[in-house]
């Protein structure tokens, strides 16, 4: 009340409600921050653990085993039909057949059966089959009957069909590289079926047409291609050998046998020399050899400084190609021509072009009953030095390389080592010493050094066969 009497007194009512505005607005405030306040609570954060990076899985062409089994969901060139004989597995027989038709011979054996019988050609009447003993599971002694008379039989839905041929259509994977695959396999087929297929390229398809003996003989026909669409796997080892003066010669690889874990009888055929064939070193008492720091790299050592070129893996399906090429490029002036234009100057144009020194190694391989069969080349290319060549008052610097190529047939077990070697290089580097602005006119020292260098190609292939899991 004594605030409020104050107030009043006030001469000017103008100041008066300026007060009590300000009063009031300072008094709320107050309340206001007595009052509680509505804040978020609190937040528990869970931070996991620190785990460390989980194992690496090791790759298909990771696995130390020489052959690697990959089963798959389905295979590849497997024929497919609308209908298949999936009659009962009950073993029926024997039967004694003499010269009956193949309508007669069916309606014998399904006479216990509550299966329908249906005839698409009249052929089922006409055709004889004999048979002595006949006893099996009834799918086999149906189909059987069915392929004497070079018919076709189906079942399906408590049926069994009776047909000349039967539609199967293969679906053929995008594998041949320049060959024509689809051409192949139809080629093979119309040997068996005696019947042109249908191919369409845009969709890989083989259309044919087959008995129960033709698809049976179609089949194992596919089965011998399907076996051979394995994957080869090429561990190469490619090594120069700087020879030291007392193996200028090359390395002997006679004393390979007496050397480490080869010591156990294993006798290497072959000689040293520009004619040195290719040799398989099999290794069946020793198990897994790890080409590092010891077996064929320690014994290569022994004759001189070692220099690893390149270690890849090559992959390659069988039937097919593969390549490596390894090499460094050096560019020359290979021509230059002068001409003169109508202002009397002189125009001068060159071309260039470049050479090779590196190697490339070439490797056909196939997979044909668990043994590998290839075809390796490698062709080494050399720059030497240039040389000068006068070209009308120009000197130009022309390279001078060597070329040597090695091409063989080899046969090969999946793990063992196949060793090719013998390439040996020889190169004289001359240094002559004495007054003079170009060339020394009088000579006072003269050094002649001569090193020896030979590559060593070893391979390891191993393979991967892809199989059904059905």
């Amino acid at each position: 009340m004594g605030i409020l009497k104050v107030v009043l007194n006030f001469s000017n009512r103008r100041f008066a409600f300026l007060f009590i505005f300000v009063f009031v607005s300072v008094s709320t405030l107050s309340l206001a921050a007595c009052a509680p306040v509505d804040v978020p609570g609190a937040r528990n954060v869970s931070i996991p653990s620190p785990t460390s990076a989980a194992k690496r899985a090791v790759a298909i062409n990771e696995k130390p085993d020489s052959v690697v089994y990959l089963p798959l969901g389905s295979d590849v060139l497997v024929p497919k039909a609308n209908n298949s004989l999936h009659l009962p597995t009950e073993v029926i027989g024997p039967f004694e057949l003499r010269s009956e038709t193949v309508a007669g011979a069916l309606q014998l054996i399904l006479a216990d059966y509550d299966i329908s019988i249906a005839f698409e050609s009249d052929a089922a009447f006409n055709r004889t089959v004999t048979i002595a003993n006949l006893r099996g599971p009834l799918k086999n002694v149906v189909s059987r009957i069915c392929s004497l008379a070079d018919l076709y039989c189906s079942y399906s839905d408590g049926m069994l069909t009776v047909k000349d041929t039967q539609t199967f259509t293969v679906t053929v994977p995008p594998v041949g590289g320049e060959t024509d695959i689809l051409t192949n396999l139809a080629s093979g087929l119309r040997a068996i079926t005696k019947t042109t297929p249908i191919t369409e390229k845009s969709t890989r398809t083989i259309i044919y047409e087959a008995t129960n003996r033709t698809a049976e003989l179609a089949n194992r026909y596919f089965q011998r291609v399907r076996a051979s669409t394995a994957l080869i796997v090429f561990e190469v080892y490619i090594w120069e050998v700087s020879l030291n003066n007392g193996n200028s010669t090359g390395i002997d690889w006679e004393n390979i046998g007496s050397f480490g874990k080869y010591a156990a009888g294993i006798s290497v055929p072959g000689s040293v020399g520009a004619d040195f064939n290719p040799i398989s070193i099999g290794l069946p008492s020793t198990g897994d050899v790890s080409f590092g720091s010891d077996d064929v790299l320690q014994f290569i050592s022994e004759y001189g400084a070692v220099k690893t070129i390149s270690q890849p893996q090559i992959t390659v399906l069988s039937g097919s190609t593969a390549t490596l090429r390894a090499a460094d490029t050096v560019n020359y002036v290979s021509s230059l021509t002068r001409t003169i234009t109508n202002n009397g100057q002189t125009a001068v144009s060159t071309e260039t072009d470049s050479v090779d020194t590196g190697f490339t190694l070439t490797i056909s391989s196939n997979w044909d009953n668990a043994t590998i069969y290839s075809d390796i080349e490698i062709n080494l290319d050399e720059f030497r030095r240039f040389q000068d060549f006068d070209a009308d008052g120009t000197t130009l610097q022309l390279p001078q390389t060597t070329e040597r190529e090695l091409s063989t047939q080899v046969r090969i077990r999946p793990g063992d080592s196949l060793l090719i070697a013998g390439l040996v290089r020889e190169s004289d580097e001359f240094d002559n010493e004495g007054p003079g602005f170009d060339s020394p006119f009088i000579s006072t020292s003269r050094t002649v050094k001569t090193s020896n260098t030979e590559l060593v190609f070893l391979l390891k292939p191993r393979v991967i066969v892809y199989t059904s899991d059905k």
